[in-house]
């Protein structure tokens, strides 16, 4: 999915109930045997779907899968504006969001569960195939510093290179093996941020 199109269905609504109910299945059964293993008559066997119910909605396996990364992508999303939409303060902002994606994405049960089944199919989603994912990326932590910006708490500057800065180091946290900056310990990333990132961000 290219990044418009990504960006575009993220501004949809949520699926209805019958839809939601597949997707519910397909990841269930992502989880349990990876996407390889898991065919259409499998998901609606899990969805307590007859398999034309389910064809109708999505043409074949590809489309689910795609649906299930864009609602990850969306619950994922929400989650961190949850924990991040009540602070005003650039620098914290900053920091605390980098505290909740790197813990977020390294608790994330799918993604881990995938890159530990399907490594060799998961590992080019989440790396040479991942521009939709980071673009949007890029975009959500760009629209919060305008927003700081807007509301004169950031001085004026092009958003989007040092969103793309953020995102890449949040990525590479994700992949990568741990070195010296801290993933494991909220208030030790959280002091990192604050000394390193904040002053990259924000120039």
């Amino acid at each position: 999915m290219k990044p418009d199109a990504l960006e575009g269905a993220l501004r949809r609504p949520f699926a209805e109930p019958a839809s939601d109910r597949v997707l519910d299945a397909a990841r269930e059964a992502f989880e349990d045997v990876g996407i390889q293993r898991t065919t259409m008559r499998d998901i609606a066997r899990r969805a307590g779907l007859g398999r034309a119910t389910v064809y109708r909605r999505y043409p074949d396996r590809d489309a689910v899968v795609a649906a299930v990364l864009l609602r990850e992508v969306r619950v994922f999303l929400a989650w961190l504006d949850e924990r991040i939409d009540h602070i005003e303060d650039p620098a914290e902002q900053i920091a605390e969001c980098f505290v909740a994606v790197v813990t977020g994405l390294r608790g994330h049960s799918l993604l881990n569960r995938l890159l530990t089944l399907e490594p060799a199919a998961a590992l080019p989603a989440v790396t040479v195939d991942a521009g939709a994912v980071l673009a949007v990326a890029r975009g959500y932590f760009a629209a919060k510093l305008r927003e700081h910006q807007q509301a004169g708490r950031l001085r004026s500057f092009d958003p989007e290179p040092a969103a793309e800065v953020f995102v890449r180091l949040a990525h590479s946290m994700l992949l990568s093996p741990p070195g010296c900056i801290p993933a494991d310990d909220d208030a030790r990333s959280r002091a990192f941020a604050r000394a390193h990132l904040v002053p990259v961000v924000t120039g």
